[in-house]
């Protein structure tokens, strides 16, 4: 009696089917993970768009509030002070709310001075007037390469004066800051905004506790 040793060379159906299936999975399965991936990407990108104009905004408010809050030329390494609008006493120098101290706020020796037309002046960058209102890229984006981001973002600085509790625009003692994102469509990711008043500076460092 022979025997015969029959080996197997071949798949069943049932495993033929199985790795259709796990083919066809996967064939899905990739594309969803790389769209997924790309969004991810693109998130990350506008958070950091918006920190960046965060620090954009930290940075103008740095700034002195008006290019004549401080007289350059007779104390350039003094406080900065309100500007006359109306509400200061010419005796004491101090507008209602202020501190009758050596090293709080108060007003300009010179009433006389008003505040400086919205924009840069003389070159220099030393109060919020003088910030860049131009289109600015916020990232270099180098699109000839796979490392280039898949999509360009913008910033755009405005000042204005504008309206807060009691001030109004017209008296010109609040500057509000707009800090606007868009990307390369012109469509608006976010906008900041913050205002910065008229009420001079106060020397920190002569206080005692």
């Amino acid at each position: 009696m022979v025997k015969f040793a029959l080996n197997r060379l071949a798949f069943t159906l049932i495993e033929l089917l199985f790795a259709i299936m796990i083919m066809g999975i996967t064939m899905v399965s990739v594309p969803i993970i790389m769209s997924s991936n790309a969004k991810g990407f693109e998130t990350t990108i506008i958070q950091e768009a918006i920190f960046a104009a965060s620090a954009e905004l930290n940075q103008a408010l740095s700034f002195r509030w008006d290019e004549n809050s401080l007289n350059e030329v007779t104390n350039p390494t003094g406080l900065t002070r309100v500007i006359e609008t109306g509400d200061c006493d010419d005796v004491t120098r101090l507008r209602p709310g202020h501190i009758r101290q050596k090293y709080h706020r108060r007003c300009l020796d010179d009433d006389n001075i008003s505040v400086s037309t919205l924009g840069p002046d003389s070159g220099d960058l030393d109060d919020i007037d003088d910030i860049d209102t131009n289109i600015k890229d916020m990232f270099l984006n180098d699109s000839t390469t796979a490392t280039g981001y898949k999509h360009r973002y913008q910033s755009t600085i405005g000042i204005t004066y504008g309206a807060i509790g009691n001030v109004n625009a017209s008296s010109n003692n609040a500057k509000l800051i707009t800090i606007t994102v868009s990307d390369d469509q012109g469509e608006t990711v976010t906008v900041l905004r913050s205002y910065t008043l008229n009420i001079g500076e106060v020397d920190f460092y002569e206080r005692t506790y």
